[in-house]
This record gives C-alpha cells, structure tokens and sequence, in this order.
C-alpha cells in the first residue's frame, strides 16, 4: 500500500476512499460519499448546526403558515358545504352597465343594459332544460331586527327562506325541521341561545321570535312585525346570526318590504332563482343550458374554486416569511461550505491525487449542500407539526370550542414531503457553487496549500 493510501487510512475524513483501495476498486460508492459528506459536515458541530438552524427556522415557518391556510381553508369548505347545497344553480337576470371600472368613455343610452327582473317566460324555459328537477325563488328577507319572547331587546339578524331541502340539509342540534308548507315556525342559529339569555337549546323550543321588516323606500318608516316559534335549532355555523323561515312567510316579509303584493309569484319571480338538478353529477351542464338562455348562472363547485384559488394566494402570502428564511439559510449554506473548502484545500488535493475526479469532488459538496437542507427541513416539519398541534390543543379549549371538528393547524401528508423536498432541493442548488469550485481546484496547488 502506498504513502499516501496508509495517511487516507488514518484520516477518518477520508474513510470512504480508504474504503474504495481496500476494494480495489476505480470509483467511489454513492453510499460512500454521503457517509463522508456527513462526517466532514459533523467535523465541524457548531458551524454545521447553526446553518442547519437558520434552515429549520425557515421550513418551521413555512410548515406552520401553510398550515394554518390549509386548516382556515378546510373549515371554510366544510361550512359552506353545511350551508349550500349541492345539485343547485343560482342564477339572476342579465347584468346591467355598471359604468365602474376602466378609463371614462362614452356611452349612449342604447348600450346601457337596465337589469330586468325573471318573467313567468323566463321561469318556463328554464324548467324546460333537461334534467331540471325544480325552480325556486331566492329569497333573502330584509329583516330589521329579532326579539325574544318576553323582551324589548332587539338583535341583528340574517333571515332566509329556502325551499323545503335546503332547510332539510341543515343539521340541528335540538327540535325539528319544518315542513315546507308550515306557517309561523323558524330554525334559529346556535347562537341564539346565549344571544337570546336562554338556558339551553331544548329550553329554545317552543319559544317565540320577533322578526321585524321595515320598507324598501327610505323615506317610509313603517314597520312590521313577525312572530315565529322555535321548532329547530340549527348546528353552529359561520352565519351566526341566521334565522331560517317557511317560504310562505319569507315571500309575506319581502312583498312588505318592497311594498308591491306581486313580487314572487308567478308573474313576478324577482331578480335571482335557484335551480335544482335532478342529479347532482349533472349540475355543470345545466348551468352551461342556464347560461345559454343568456342569464348568469353559478354552480356551488364555482364558488368552491373561487375560494380555494383566494386561499391559494394567501397560503403563498403567508408562506412568503418562511421563504425569506430560507433564502437567508441558503446564503448560509454558501458560506459553510466555502469555508469548508478553505480548511480542506489539502484533503481535496490528496483525494484529486490519487485518482478522484472533478465529477466525485462535485458530487461530494453538493450532497454536503443537501444534507444541510435535508436535516433542517425534517428537523422544521417537526417543529412545525408540533407548533401547529399546540395551537390546536388552545384554541380547541378556549375560542373554538364550539367548532369540535375545526383544527386551526391541518397537516396534509403532502406538506411533509413537499417542505423536506423543498429545503433538501434549495440546499442542493446553493451546493452546486461552493461543488464546483472545489471541482476546479488545481492538485499540486491543494497540495501546497498550508
């Protein structure tokens, strides 16, 4: 054996070429160079933990944002999909000119397109679509206010009156549903029940509510009022303030209010509809017939995509300080393994000299790069998986302890993976400089080198 094979003996930093001569072989093993690359990396502990930390500082915060936008994101979804049904398409009347928007220009009065309510014509050819099961007015009652029995207090209030399977869809923690043509009952949000100073939800059932209607016209400050007993209280949701009312009555409050008696009737519709497909699994190419009428229309996967795509820029939004750390980490990572190539200018040389090539002293600092970023990112999701739970464990038992099945902090298998990936292939990029300077070092001047 040579000189300078027994030095590469002795040398622990080298044990994997020492390992390639005592197997004669002509190239080093992948297995051999990432098991010298974490011992020249575990040389030197605090340099190497410090950038390991600024690395696991960034995927921690990266991991722990996302996953707040992923959690806030799954209990918006799952309170829509508790609120709006599926196989339904909301439809209102062709849209007018705005005139917002855009630079001034000139318009006449034949561009400007007045809104028009839906006509018993519109309705017709609607129902006539294929696979139309039915047609619903959309109701939205103007309510003033709601009373408790037995009090003058009045409260904000957010009043509807959907058709019968809408109301059906809504899970009730107490009570029933009412039937479509019931008269004078109401389910009222959980909310209520504190609101309101009620003991308990059972204790709501059989109460009475006051909901009160003002007029259209601002200048007219009559008012109505409307009692409803409690039949049915609905499951907490977002809509805090929601009362559900019989259709009959919700179209009663709403011809008050606009003070015209003809408003949804046949004749009359208004100006939005709700439509209902007979299968759910046909619902997109109803509201493609709907639009072909030449009315808006917009189905509940729609609106779905509109908030995934919000939510998707703000997880990005969110994401955006975890990414600067790691950008910083990265120029850390730079800085190590540069530093590295300094204190073993004379190690490279030998390696070089005894048959190593540019290709393998790559390879060697690179996989340096990327074991930094590998370690730091396994070491952040774990810290920020930990953060994330605590945060659930909180808020679970102080402020969302009405809403058992929200996790303020969701961590879906792909975020694991996907920070882990993220950290190692940043890491391997910021490895390739340091890599190839250390590929082109001269061997007799690394020999030299003191």
């Amino acid at each position: 054996m040579t000189l300078i094979s027994q030095v590469m003996l002795r040398e622990r930093s080298f044990y994997a070429m020492a390992s390639l001569l005592r197997r004669g072989e002509d190239r080093l093993r992948l297995s051999d160079l990432a098991g010298m690359a974490f011992y020249n990396l575990w040389r030197r502990k605090l340099r190497t933990s410090l950038t390991i930390l600024a690395v696991v500082i960034g995927a921690t915060l990266v991991a722990l944002m996302v996953s707040l936008g992923a959690g806030l994101q799954s209990f918006i979804v799952d309170q829509f999909g508790l609120m709006v049904p599926q196989g339904v398409v909301y439809i209102s009347a062709t849209e007018g000119f705005s005139g917002q928007g855009g630079s001034p220009q000139e318009i006449t009065i034949s561009e400007v397109e007045i809104p028009q309510p839906f006509t018993g014509e519109d309705i017709d050819k609607i129902r006539a679509i294929d696979d139309v099961e039915r047609v619903d007015f959309s109701i939205i009652v103007p309510a003033l206010s709601a009373s408790p029995q037995d009090s003058d207090k009045k409260y904000t209030v957010s009043a509807e009156a959907p058709p019968d399977y809408e109301v059906k869809m809504r899970e009730l923690v107490a009570g029933v549903h009412f039937t479509e043509k019931a008269s004078g009952e109401c389910l009222i949000a959980y909310d209520y029940i504190d609101t309101f100073g009620w003991p308990s939800t059972e204790a709501a059932l059989g109460k009475e509510v006051t909901i009160t209607v003002g007029k259209l016209n601002p200048y007219d400050t009559q008012t109505k009022e409307f009692t409803f007993t409690v039949v049915g209280v609905i499951q907490k949701t977002m809509n805090a303030a929601q009362i559900l009312l019989p259709t009959d009555e919700g179209k009663e409050m709403a011809r008050y209010y606009q003070d015209n008696p003809d408003v949804y009737t046949a004749e009359q519709p208004g100006f939005f509809l709700q439509v209902k497909a007979t299968d759910a699994a046909l619902i997109e190419r109803v509201a493609e017939d709907i639009k072909d009428l030449g009315f808006n229309a917009i189905t509940p996967n729609e609106i779905l995509d509109g908030i995934n795509d919000v939510f998707g820029i703000i997880q990005i939004g969110l994401s955006t300080f975890g990414i600067i750390a790691l950008i910083v980490a990265t120029i850390g990572i730079i800085n190590t393994l540069i530093m590295s190539i300094y204190e073993r200018t004379r190690e490279i040389g030998i390696m070089k000299a005894i048959g190593a090539t540019k290709g393998t002293i790559r390879l060697l600092f690179t996989i340096e790069g990327g074991a930094l970023g590998l370690l730091g990112g396994i070491i952040g999701v774990i810290f920020g998986y930990g953060l994330g739970q605590m945060l659930n464990f909180v808020a679970s038992r102080s402020f969302l302890s009405d809403f058992p099945t929200f996790q303020m902090s969701v961590f879906p298998l792909w975020l694991f993976f996907g920070i882990i990936g993220l950290t190692t292939a940043i890491s391997l990029l910021a490895g390739l400089y340091p890599a190839n300077r250390a590929a082109r070092l001269d061997p007799v001047e690394a020999l030299r080198y003191e």
